[in-house]
């Protein structure tokens, strides 16, 4: 009890120096909370994008069924692909007039035809929204040319290389900033917890002189600079569970999906919030034991 009522004292003893400590350790603990909800919402996006990624794939009419069956039986057994969803012609037509059932000129159009224009269609999504080439090569095979009429690709793939190219240059600019924070927290807590040890150093002496041990004499800076960790770690949950409620909003109008990051946060993040916690207080407590090294030898 002693030691923690120390380390306490110095805590109040320097308020001002503390209060900074605080500060620069919750800047860095912010950033890294906020790289980590970009990661989260990035990997969301990423997901959402792939949910909407598909290959439509449609044929003329009046093609050989046993050479369709053969090709769409070598797209099931293709890996990459999630999904495949077949529509035969009369199918086809029936989706189409559904989708045009206010366009009177186009149904007229169908009615004057006496025949179904339109054939078997293939739709494909993919497990992975960047994997797709194998089956582009599957469909591209010349065997399956004469069944093909056309090929509907929504091309994905520019706008999942800058997606990923912002996603990366995000993350960077993020551990630049949170390493500059790591390098000032440091150094602010090296200086705070010092400028405590040289304010009681004639209390030190004599600490040594009845025979204190160096832990004892330690231990305090040591809670002291564990306390700045806490105290900015609680802050920063403090800061971010409101802002992600407030921009939640924002966030479903922006990314166009239904996730909510508040409750991630707070229901599914646990190993992230005591991670930070730990990292916080390494922090802390290594710029405390070098700042009060020099008082602690014998």
């Amino acid at each position: 009890m002693k030691i923690i009522k120390l380390a306490f004292q110095n805590f109040f003893r320097n308020f001002w120096l503390s209060l900074t400590s605080i500060v620069i350790i919750l800047l860095m603990l912010f950033t890294l909370t906020l790289l980590y909800s970009v990661s989260i919402l990035g990997n969301q996006a990423m997901s959402n994008i792939a949910s909407k990624m598909d290959l439509g794939i449609y044929f003329k009419n009046n093609i050989n069924q046993n050479e369709l069956n053969t090709l769409k039986l070598e797209l099931e057994n293709c890996h990459e692909i999630k999904e495949i969803k077949y529509l035969s012609p009369e199918e086809s037509l029936a989706q189409f007039e559904e989708k045009h059932q206010e366009d009177t000129i186009i149904l007229n159009s169908l009615e004057e035809l006496n025949e179904n224009p339109l054939g078997a269609v293939i739709s494909i999504k993919f497990q992975n929204p960047a994997e797709y080439q194998n089956t582009m090569r599957i469909v591209s095979q010349a065997q399956y040319q004469d069944l093909i009429r056309d090929q509907n690709f929504y091309d994905y793939e520019e706008l999942i290389k800058i997606f990923n190219k912002f996603n990366q240059k995000t993350y960077n600019i993020g551990l630049i900033i949170s390493g500059l924070f790591l390098l000032i927290a440091i150094l602010v807590i090296f200086t705070a917890i010092k400028l405590g040890a040289i304010s009681r150093k004639k209390e030190i002496r004599i600490m040594r002189l009845v025979g204190a041990s160096s832990w004892f004499i330690r231990a305090p800076f040591l809670i002291e600079g564990s306390l700045y960790a806490l105290s900015a770690w609680i802050l920063n949950v403090g800061l971010i569970w409101p802002l992600s409620l407030f921009i939640q909003p924002q966030i479903e109008n922006f990314l166009q999906m239904d996730f909510n990051l508040n409750f991630y946060l707070q229901n599914e993040s646990l190993e992230f919030w005591l991670g930070l916690l730990v990292f916080a207080i390494i922090v802390s407590i290594t710029a405390s034991a070098l700042a009060v090294n020099k008082y602690t030898k014998t």
